[in-house]
């Protein structure tokens, strides 16, 4: 199979007839029932792995967090996003009159192909290969996702986490800088946890600065 796909989608096949079943939309008939068996394993894969990731990087988020978070990684806009990134919508093959009537290919079949090219990977290597790959394609939307309760209270967030991490102790803020004239102060605020400060946040209030700080603080924490 001659497709310029290694740079692109970051891996290089030992057998390219998984590849070009993954590319390879029903419509075209050659591996239909091929490529939907791919679709299924491959949609297992995606959710297990993101999920297992999310398991052990917030350790404290509650399920609704977590199923949450998964969705917003790989709903069928995110994953139909990524498949364009990957060029997928250039590399996938579709039937001659699919083509001709639509042009394009939609939204549900990049999703659906993305799905496919997962179980291509796996079946080419294995689960810790696919693993690898995955969080390597969705770094960027992995480290960007917050648990919901961090953004909507994240003194309330880390308060928690202390509690359970650092036998009892809870977050301590402090403010370090007033800068600005007095009708447009500015209030930099750090929070700190059994001493070691954590965070630091500033604002046009006490309060939000504070916010801020813990916000940060949640945020490194989770790096």
């Amino acid at each position: 199979m001659s497709l310029n796909y290694e740079s692109t989608l970051a891996y290089r096949f030992r057998d390219e007839r998984l590849l070009e079943i993954a590319l390879s939309h029903p419509s075209q008939k050659t591996y239909a029932t091929e490529y939907q068996r791919f679709e299924f394993l491959g949609d297992s894969l995606l959710s297990s792995c993101i999920s297992k990731y999310l398991f052990k990087k917030h350790p404290y988020a509650k399920e609704g967090d977590l199923n949450a978070m998964r969705a917003s990684i790989v709903s069928g806009s995110s994953l139909s996003k990524k498949a364009k990134d990957l060029n997928l919508d250039q590399l996938m093959k579709v039937s001659p009159a699919y083509k001709k009537n639509f042009g394009v290919p939609s939204a549900n079949m990049l999703e659906d192909t993305l799905e496919a090219l997962v179980a291509a990977i796996f079946l080419d290597s294995d689960l810790e290969c696919v693993e690898k790959w995955l969080l390597s394609t969705f770094q960027r939307e992995l480290e960007s996702v917050l648990v919901r309760s961090e953004l909507d209270n994240p003194k309330g967030a880390l308060q928690e986490w202390s509690q359970l991490e650092k036998a009892g102790e809870i977050p301590r803020y402090r403010r370090i800088e007033d800068s600005g004239p007095d009708h447009k102060k500015s209030y930099t605020v750090e929070v700190s946890v059994a001493g070691k400060v954590l965070g630091v946040g500033t604002s046009t209030s006490i309060k939000q600065a504070e916010i801020e700080a813990a916000l940060d603080a949640t945020k490194k924490i989770q790096s």
